[in-house]
């Protein structure tokens, strides 16, 4: 039996606050890639992309900026240490695509005191929110089995 806690997290939705796109265009075509790690159980790490295949016609317009994504990023064993970093990424078929801001939070010790919701706080850029960035927000969940 493998050592620490069983710990999953759930990508739960996705916040598109500027579509990076200079142009006209009211959308714009995402893709999205996880990797959630652990220095423990010899260096797990899992990686994931959304959409599977193809890509997401986003909007930056607040009633058309949201993608629930539900979908598990991570179920393992860990014992005192997870990363979550996740990547967006703007296609475009005319100048180079674009990458929205890197998101990356470490946790450390009990994984128990990792149990919760993850997003962005009170619309406010807080060093203490990393789900809250720049040109988009991350919501996830962290559960024990």
């Amino acid at each position: 039996m493998a050592e620490g806690v069983p710990i999953k997290v759930t990508l739960k939705k996705i916040q598109i606050l500027d579509t990076l796109d200079p142009g006209h265009r009211e959308h714009g075509q995402f893709v999205f890639s996880s990797k959630v790690s652990s220095q423990n159980q010899g260096g797990v790490v899992h990686e994931s992309r959304f959409p599977e295949e193809g890509s997401w016609k986003i909007s930056d317009h607040p009633r058309k900026n949201r993608v629930s994504v539900d979908a598990e990023i991570f179920n393992g064993n860990v014992e005192d240490h997870l990363v979550v970093e996740l990547v967006g990424e703007e296609l475009d078929k005319v100048t180079a695509s674009e990458f929205l801001d890197r998101y990356s939070r470490e946790f450390s010790g009990s994984p128990q005191s990792w149990v919760g919701v993850y997003g962005p706080g009170g619309g406010t850029e807080d060093a203490s929110q990393p789900e809250d960035m720049s040109n988009w927000r991350v919501w996830y969940e962290i559960t024990t089995a």
